[in-house]
């Protein structure tokens, strides 16, 4: 018998052979390695003078960034140009009724915020994107159902952030870090990417399309709850309800009817006809539009903020009451979801008790 260390030697010996390369292919690994992924290109970027003044505020400002074919697929961007470390990112989405709006309003409304996150060393862009055309009522309704309904418009601002995470190198961006927020259309933008499943696809030809939609943290300024628009009837009811007898009811077809909305909801929802809203195809595209619903604790953390509205103008009632705000922060709170909120409307009013703003929410979560 060989005696213990000898034979440990031996078969340590015979398996440094084995594993040695003798030139036979059967000795190759079994799973061969990941191939390395291509190199990033550079971004090719154009510096000019931003059109607010920084106030001491140390960045450099490029207007225009084509993020897709789009004619509106276009993006500014402020970066921090003396941080030590590469720089997380705040992505504002502007308002308008996914009809209007555009990345300017983020100069012209919120330089201060502006300012005060590039003074923490983070980034800040502010995006255009598609906008859905709606009819008049005698227009092709079919027509404005095909451009595909609020989801497309949702999915450019997606598309935003991918490409921004995909050139992180030549922004300097640190793409782990990453907040939205917006006002309006743009509040429930940063909602759905908010509490949406990832939206990226690895199998995807298109490299951007490869990286990740989930954030860490969303404003929502003046926002809706839902896009499911349907469910408009159950969240605002408090506000339906006194005006039933005026607008003949209190579902939501025929509120858009009585405002002169109908061809907005239709157009909103990608359906060229009422009956379509009740189809099994739409049923699943209002659940994908539905951020209540899609909300979970796993969730980006929500800071929400509605304004008190005039009740004499009932479609801002409608699009921006705070019974919106409570919806999100009631939701947030039965999920288990960090949520900061206030509403101003005098019935509904609600402060937060931490008294935190927007500008330290989104820092806190990112830096």
């Amino acid at each position: 018998m060989i005696p213990l260390p000898r034979f440990a030697l031996a078969l340590a010996c015979g398996a440094l052979f084995a594993c040695s390369d003798s030139g036979d292919s059967r000795n190759d690994p079994a799973t061969p390695p990941e191939p390395q992924e291509p190199p990033r290109p550079a971004l090719e970027l154009t510096y000019s003078e931003p059109p607010i003044a920084l106030e001491g505020a140390n960045a450099d400002y490029v207007a225009n960034v084509a993020y897709g074919e789009g004619e509106r697929n276009v993006f500014d961007i402020y970066l921090p140009s003396d941080c030590d470390d590469r720089t997380p990112l705040v992505i504002y989405i502007h308002g308008g009724g996914f009809t209007g709006g555009d990345k300017s309003s983020a100069h012209e409304r919120f330089g201060d915020h502006i300012r005060e996150f590039l003074q923490a060393c983070v980034a800040y862009a502010a995006i255009n994107y598609s906008l859905l055309e709606v009819p008049d009522d005698d227009g092709d309704i079919a027509a404005a159902a095909a451009q595909g309904g609020v989801r497309v418009s949702m999915l450019d601002s997606a598309r935003a952030l991918q490409f921004m995470r995909y050139h992180f190198e030549s922004l300097n961006l640190d793409p782990d870090n990453v907040a939205l927020y917006g006002g309006s259309a743009g509040a429930g933008t940063s909602l759905w990417l908010g509490t949406h499943d990832d939206l990226a696809d690895p199998s995807s030809d298109d490299p951007v399309l490869r990286e990740s939609t989930r954030v860490r943290a969303v404003g929502a300024l003046a926002t809706q709850s839902t896009y499911d628009l349907v469910d408009w009837e159950r969240v605002l009811a408090p506000v339906i309800e006194p005006f039933a007898a005026v607008l003949g009811g209190t579902d939501i077809v025929t509120v858009s009817e009585a405002i002169g909305a109908s061809n907005f909801l239709l157009t909103f929802l990608g359906v060229p006809a009422v009956a379509d809203l009740d189809s099994e195809e739409n049923r699943a595209y209002r659940a994908d539009v539905d951020m209540l619903e899609l909300m979970d604790a796993g969730d980006a953390p929500i800071y929400v903020h509605n304004y008190a509205v005039s009740p004499d103008d009932l479609l801002n009632l409608f699009l921006h009451h705070g019974l919106h705000a409570l919806a999100v922060h009631e939701r947030a709170m039965a999920v288990g979801l960090e949520s900061v909120a206030y509403v101003e409307e005098p019935a509904f009013a609600l402060e937060d008790p931490s008294g935190e703003g927007l500008v330290s929410f989104l820092t806190r979560h990112i830096r």
